[in-house]
C-alpha cells in the first residue's frame, strides 16, 4: 500500500506542538557495544559527539543575551531527549507507512512558524525552543509523524502509549551521566549531568559505566 500523505492545515494547536517535540537526529547504525555512546536507540547510537554538535549549533546560533543564565546540563539533556524520541518516532512511522514529503514541512514552516512571527523573523522563537535553522525542518518532520500517527492511533495517550511500547521493544540505553530513559522521556538522576569532558568519550550508554556521585 502507498504511504498516506499528510495534509497540513492551520491550527494554533500545532504552532504550540512544533516546539514542543523532538528535532531530527543524523544516527548511524553500528555496534551497540561501542564506546563513547550517549545513548543507544535500538540498534542506532547516538554518539556524544553528535550530542555536543547539537549543543554547540545551538548556542553558537542565539545572541549572547539570551544565554544568560541558561543550564548546560539541562540544554544536554533536552536535546537529547529529542534525539531519542526522533528515532522512536520514526521507526512508528515505518510501522504505520508514515512519509513525510519536503512540500509538507515547506507548508508547515510558512504557515505555522513564519505565519504568526512579526515580519516572518522567527529567530527569537528558535532561540526560545532551543532549535536553530539547521534542526528547524527536522523538528517539522517529526511533529508531523507525530500528529498523524496521534490521528490513526486515537488520541494523544494512544499515541504515548504506542511510543512506551516501541521504546520497550527496541530498547533504550542511556549513558548514565545523561539520565534515565522512561515512559515519559528522559530523566536526570542526581548527579548524573555534568560538564562535557573528555573523559565522557570513553563512557558507554550500556549503562556500565560508573554513575558520578550526586
Amino acid at each position: 500500500s502507498h504511504p498516506k500523505r499528510i495534509t497540513v492545515s492551520p491550527s494554533r494547536r500545532t504552532v504550540a506542538v512544533v516546539f514542543c517535540v523532538v528535532a531530527a537526529a543524523s544516527l548511524t547504525a553500528c555496534d551497540t557495544d561501542e564506546i563513547g555512546a550517549a545513548a543507544v536507540v535500538g540498534d542506532d547510537r547516538i554518539t556524544i559527539g553528535e550530542l555536543q554538535d547539537r549543543v554547540r549549533d545551538f548556542t553558537d546560533s542565539i545572541p549572547d543575551e539570551s544565554a544568560a543564565g541558561a543550564d548546560p546540563a539541562v540544554l544536554q539533556q533536552a536535546l537529547l531527549d529529542r534525539m531519542i524520541r526522533h528515532e522512536l518516532l520514526e521507526q512508528l512511522a515505518r510501522d504505520e507507512g508514515i512519509e513525510v514529503s519536503e512540500a509538507d514541512i515547506d507548508t508547515f514552516i510558512e504557515e505555522q512558524v513564519e505565519g504568526p512571527a512579526p515580519d516572518g523573523d522567527i529567530t527569537d522563537l528558535l532561540a526560545q525552543s532551543a532549535l536553530t535553522d539547521n534542526t528547524l525542518r527536522e523538528a517539522v518532520h517529526d511533529v508531523l509523524i507525530q500528529q498523524e500517527l496521534v490521528d490513526r492511533l486515537g488520541g494523544e495517550e494512544a499515541f504515548s502509549e504506542a511510543l512506551a511500547e516501541k521504546s520497550e521493544e527496541i530498547g533504550v540505553k542511556v549513558s548514565p551521566r545523561y539520565g534515565t530513559w522512561t515512559d515519559a522521556g528522559l530523566e536526570a538522576t542526581s548527579g548524573s549531568i555534568s560538564e562535557p569532558d573528555e573523559a565522557a568519550e570513553d563512557e558507554p550508554a550500556d549503562g556500565s559505566a560508573e554513575t558520578p556521585a550526586g
